[in-house]
């Protein structure tokens, strides 16, 4: 099996993730081009989801 085909298949429930995925199996090069912020952006909303979760 297929890395890209088990990544399409996790990626079943989550359409934006699902084209990202296929974004990554049909051009590599352009999967990696990404702004400049794009990891602090992912990190920030993370950080903001489990803090959301604390019991106050």
């Amino acid at each position: 099996m297929s890395g890209g085909r088990v990544s399409g298949e996790v990626a079943a429930g989550f359409p934006r993730l699902l084209s990202r995925v296929d974004s990554m199996n049909t051009a590599p090069a352009a999967y990696a081009e990404a702004p400049e912020d794009t990891f602090a952006f992912g990190l920030d909303a993370l950080l903001d989801g489990l803090t959301a979760r604390l019991p106050r």
